[in-house]
């Protein structure tokens, strides 16, 4: 007997992408299709329905996310819940809170399990789960796993980290094979999120992988989004099989315009024609060449009328004056050593010298920046008042 596990992850419910009520309802419409699939109701994939959904993180996009997604969310559970399907997961960094989280909020009300350390046992495979991990607890973290009842099962472990492989192009991401050591056991994959491309690798033989986000958090990161079945079966001669499950998401469609001398509005116009169909899709137009009249507003209005969700559009010509000044050097600054010097010369606390530091990271998130902001803030609030009866855990 097989068991079909369908692994998704990187939902971001919530996000308002380019501040577009549109785009937000584009990322439940997603996580629907999700839910379809898995159920066996979505009318272009026969996959379901299937034993288990399993979520790697970042359900939602922000852990302070309003109550109308909260409340489409449980909706969409719900639905797996009549239909007697498990709904695995653990938390990403996303969504990460001190106190109550939203999987607790679900598990309350029957529509999830958290993955733990201890296994959840199916027919043919025990799925373990570990949290997202703030950077500055990563070394301390507990990662050891128990081992399951049955020892014919295939070991699963599911995280959400930037792990290298599969992921190296990223230079914070961790290595995996010191953290698979860290389990304690022989596993037989590690399934992740928080990348959003879909990826692959082998860590000393055991398949690792990224199913990818559902919807593109960027303009840069690929179409097709999609899902992984999972199909595991003990008694087979091929134990695991991973099969992508295309979405049907929105549309990206980028235009480039370099202008010429002489050229006008009319080249807007023709490479936005070449570009094919905008009508209903999140349009990014990039102007760049000769300077002319040409301005980002018209060419935003222009999009408009044809309908576009969303339009983008990025001006890169330059004035002569700052041809110039490029030209000169002038314009090549960086302004990192400056703040540095008139940071050092405040003479900062050491709290204060750490909140400094988290909000000045380019490479952390906003969403990441108030959630370890929060956690320095707590830390120092529970330091102070230590032994007070009143600041006890989860009061702060």
């Amino acid at each position: 007997m097989t068991t079909r596990v369908l692994h998704v992850s990187d939902t971001h419910l919530g996000y308002q992408q380019y501040r577009s009520e549109q785009r937000r309802r584009d990322f439940f419409a997603a996580f629907q299709q999700v839910i379809d699939i898995a159920t066996g109701q979505h009318p272009d994939h026969d996959v379901g329905p299937v034993d288990a959904v399993l979520h790697t993180g970042d359900l939602f996009d922000d852990q302070r996310t309003s109550f109308d997604d909260i409340f489409y969310c449980q909706q969409a559970l719900a639905e797996l819940a009549e239909a007697d399907i498990p709904f695995y997961i653990i938390v990403g960094d996303h969504e990460q809170r001190r106190g109550i989280d939203f999987v607790e909020v679900y598990e309350s009300a029957g529509l999830a399990e958290r993955l733990e350390r201890e296994p959840t046992e199916l027919e043919d495979v025990a799925l373990y789960g570990i949290d997202a991990v703030r950077d500055r607890e990563w070394e301390t973290a507990e990662f050891s796993l128990a081992e399951p009842t049955d020892e014919s099962l295939l070991r699963v472990v599911a995280m959400h980290e930037f792990f290298s492989p599969p992921e190296d192009s990223y230079p914070h991401a961790y290595e995996l094979e010191p953290a698979i050591d860290r389990f304690g056991i022989d596993i037989d994959g590690v399934a992740l999120g928080d990348v959003h491309e879909r990826q692959s690798a082998n860590c000393n033989g055991i398949p690792v992988w990224y199913p990818g986000s559902t919807e593109r958090n960027k303009r840069d990161e690929r179409p097709n989004r999609s899902v992984d079945l999972l199909t595991f079966d003990v008694d087979a001669e091929t134990e695991f099989q991973r099969d992508r499950v295309v979405l049907d998401t929105r549309p990206f469609v980028g235009v480039e315009v370099d202008f010429g001398r002489g050229d006008g509005f009319e080249l807007v116009e023709e490479r936005v024609a070449d570009s094919g169909p905008v009508e209903g899709t999140v349009t990014f137009v990039d102007l760049d060449g000769e300077d002319n009249s040409v301005t980002k507003r018209q060419v935003i209005e222009y999009l408009r009328d044809k309908n576009v969700v969303k339009a983008k559009v990025t001006d890169e010509r330059a004035t002569p004056d700052f041809e110039d000044e490029i030209a000169e050097g002038g314009a090549d600054i960086s302004v990192d050593p400056a703040i540095a010097g008139a940071v050092d010369e405040l003479n900062l606390s050491g709290p204060a010298a750490s909140l400094e530091r988290v909000a000045r990271d380019l490479d952390t998130g906003p969403t990441k920046v108030e959630g370890e902001a929060a956690d320095l803030l707590g830390d120092l609030v529970r330091d102070e008042f230590e032994g007070d009866s009143y600041f006890e855990e989860g009061q702060t």
